[in-house]
């Protein structure tokens, strides 16, 4: 398919060590496995104190 439309395809590997990639790879997903908690955290936070000054106001 890329040969009919005069494409090519170059893979650029500058990792000579897979640990360093696989690490890299690792600390990545942990990094946004841990964002997302924090801003659910936030949110959460967040929708309780909304929660709270409608009720106060209500009074």
């Amino acid at each position: 398919m890329l040969k009919e439309l005069d494409k090519k395809l170059e893979i650029v590997n500058q990792s000579e060590d897979n640990q360093d990639e696989l690490m890299s790879d690792l600390i990545a997903i942990i990094t946004s496995f841990c964002s997302r908690i924090y801003g659910l955290r936030r949110s959460k936070r967040k929708i309780e104190k909304i929660i709270a000054e409608l009720k106060d106001n209500g009074e």
